[in-house]
């Protein structure tokens, strides 16, 4: 080998290497998001399909990339119409036994005038209503029951016209996929494209769908989820039973706490009128991190010192300085181990503490953050 091909040949391997080095700090910088998603049959009385979960996804994402995850996961097999990514049909996803909410059976019967194609009559389902599409697969989808049914989505409680693919989504957003049994989506609480459909006014459960998905089925709070899940599936709760049902899994809204909190006592009745008397809160102190402690399988213990008229605590981690990733649990105890770390990495962390106001829980600040490296 002569010098010049050499020098060519070890161009080339460093130009790889450094494409190599280039491509990895890509990977390793590209940012996740976590959406929830539920597959629901709540039409037709058979409940959910896939229960609400979190997905993990990349940052530009599309509902798409989210539902192929999903159902790779739950086994799911499914097909998708030839003229854009919209799901035509899922095969196994009817039990066969079917029922259907009376206010779908009472809804009125559809004339569509498809000019020369014909003039088309279609009745409101029943619990006698066959699903013709049952034989091959179990299949549910677009003609399952009645012409007018088939598959769609809501993102963030609103139903989106896109195609799957055309559909990103963010940080944070609910996607429900959900089984329509008739007038296309007006049974979903969807604009009704029918003048003599009115949609149905359903209860908004976006934020139990959420909290559902976070909580461990075999928790302590099981119970609590088992109940939230059935008042889900029913397909017309009340807003009151969805909300009780969210506050009875601890949910409460969350918000950062002013530099003081003022909260208005209540005034006393009394022979004479006396001025309602205004007391102010101070904000809550920062939480000291007392102690981190390695302790076995490679985990940190962490230790924090009580803070006065603080509710609980909410722990964050991470194995690097900008939390990338990072781990969070809320607590009312000033100690937790962290979960399985890996041995010598830095786990950096910071604690704040909060109060509970009304249905609002509020955050003091962040404390200093203390880092240990993870050795046992």
């Amino acid at each position: 080998m002569n010098r010049i091909t050499k020098k060519v040949l070890s161009a080339v391997i460093v130009l790889a290497m450094v494409l190599s080095t280039i491509t990895v700090t890509f990977a390793e910088e590209a940012k996740t998001i976590k959406v929830t998603m539920s597959i629901e049959r709540f039409t037709i009385g058979q409940g959910f399909l896939v229960e609400p979960m979190t997905v993990e996804v990349n940052e530009g994402a599309s509902v798409k990339d989210v539902f192929e995850k999903v159902a790779k996961e739950k086994n799911i097999t499914f097909h998708t119409s030839s003229y854009g990514y919209y799901l035509n049909t899922i095969s196994y996803a009817d039990t066969g036994i079917v029922k259907i909410p009376q206010s779908i059976q009472d809804m009125a019967g559809i004339d569509v005038d498809y000019g020369e194609y014909g003039k088309f009559h279609y009745d409101a389902p029943t619990d006698t209503s066959m699903n013709v599409l049952f034989e091959d697969e179990q299949k549910l989808g677009s003609g399952s029951f009645t012409d007018l049914a088939g598959w769609m989505y809501a993102l963030n409680n609103k139903c989106s016209d896109s195609a799957m693919d055309a559909q990103p989504v963010k940080d944070g957003d609910v996607v429900r996929v959900q089984f329509s049994v008739y007038a296309g989506g007006a049974d979903l609480g969807f604009y009704s494209y029918y003048d003599n459909i009115e949609s149905a006014k359903l209860a908004d459960k976006d934020k139990l769908m959420k909290q559902v998905a976070g909580v461990d089925a075999e928790g302590e709070l099981k119970e609590a989820r088992a109940e939230a899940v059935s008042v889900l599936e029913k397909y017309d709760a009340t807003q009151e039973e969805v909300d009780k049902a969210l506050l009875n899994l601890g949910y409460v809204e969350e918000t950062t706490e002013p530099e003081t909190t003022t909260a208005v006592s209540e005034t006393t009745t009394r022979q004479e009128t006396t001025t309602p008397e205004t007391t102010t809160i101070a904000p809550l102190k920062k939480v000291t991190i007392k102690k981190l402690t390695n302790v076995k399988k490679y985990k940190v213990k962490i230790k924090i010192n009580k803070v006065t008229g603080a509710k609980g605590y909410q722990y964050r981690y991470a194995t690097n300085k900008k939390f990338k990733k990072s781990k969070v649990k809320t607590t009312t105890k000033t100690t937790f181990t962290t979960k399985k770390l890996s041995k010598n990495v830095r786990c950096y962390v910071k604690v704040r503490a909060y109060r509970v106001i009304g249905e609002k829980r509020i955050f003091g600040k962040w404390s200093n953050v203390k880092s240990l490296k993870v050795k046992k």
